[in-house]
C-alpha cells in the first residue's frame, strides 16, 4: 500500500514538473525601483512565449562582375538566374520581319546589343537574401543607369505586366522613334 502511494505521488510530480518548464510562478513582491511605472499585477501562472523568428534582413544590392548574359535582360551568376525586373527580352533566337518582308535577327541583335553596353562592367542587382532561390527578378544598375529603362529607351525590350509607368513611357517612345526591335515597324497612332 506504501509502495502504491510512493508511485502515486512520483507520478504527480512527474507531471508537475513537465507542466513546470512552461510555467512560471506570478511575482510575489513588487522589486520597481522608485520613479518607474511598476509591472502588471498578475493573479495566475506566468506563460513562457517563445521568441519570434529573426525578420528577414532587407533587400540589398548585390554586385556582380563579368555576368553570363543569356538573353537582353537575364543574368546568369553561379546557379542563380536573375531577370531585370519589367522587362520581357525577345527570345535570342526571334527573328522580326521588316517591310520588304526580310527577317533580321532581332533576338541576338538585342542580345549583342546590351553585351556591347555592358562592356565588362560591374551590374548590380537588388536582390533580398533568399537560400537556394534559382530564379529571382530584380531591378539591376550599372552605376545609375537602370538596366530596365535602358533596354526600353534603346528598343531592345518590351515592358513586362510589372512595369512601371516609366518603362512604358519609354518603350512607347522607342516605338516612336521607330528604334531596336521597332526598326521597321508601321508607326504608331499615339505618336
Amino acid at each position: 500500500m506504501i509502495a502504491l502511494a510512493r508511485a502515486a505521488m512520483a507520478l504527480a510530480l512527474l507531471s508537475s514538473v513537465a507542466h513546470a518548464e512552461d510555467l512560471v510562478a506570478p511575482a510575489t513582491r513588487d522589486v520597481t525601483p522608485p520613479g518607474m511605472t511598476p509591472g502588471p499585477k498578475v493573479d495566475g501562472p506566468l506563460v513562457r512565449v517563445p521568441v519570434p523568428p529573426r525578420p528577414p534582413d532587407p533587400p540589398r544590392w548585390r554586385r556582380y562582375f563579368l555576368p553570363a548574359t543569356t538573353d537582353a535582360a537575364t543574368f546568369v551568376v553561379g546557379t542563380q538566374v536573375i531577370h531585370i525586373a519589367g522587362v520581357t527580352p525577345p527570345d535570342p533566337g526571334a527573328t522580326c520581319t521588316l517591310a520588304d518582308g526580310t527577317d533580321w535577327p532581332c533576338g541576338r541583335v538585342a542580345l549583342y546589343s546590351f553585351r556591347r553596353f555592358l562592356r565588362g562592367r560591374a551590374v548590380e542587382c537588388l536582390l533580398p537574401y533568399i537560400e537556394g532561390a534559382a530564379n529571382v527578378t530584380a531591378p539591376c544598375r550599372i552605376a545609375k543607369t537602370d538596366l530596365a529603362l535602358w533596354l526600353l529607351q534603346q528598343g531592345w525590350a518590351k515592358p513586362s505586366d510589372i512595369a512601371t509607368d516609366d518603362y512604358r513611357s519609354a518603350a512607347a517612345t522607342a516605338r516612336c522613334q521607330r528604334i531596336g526591335l521597332w526598326r521597321d515597324a508601321d508607326k504608331p497612332e499615339f505618336c
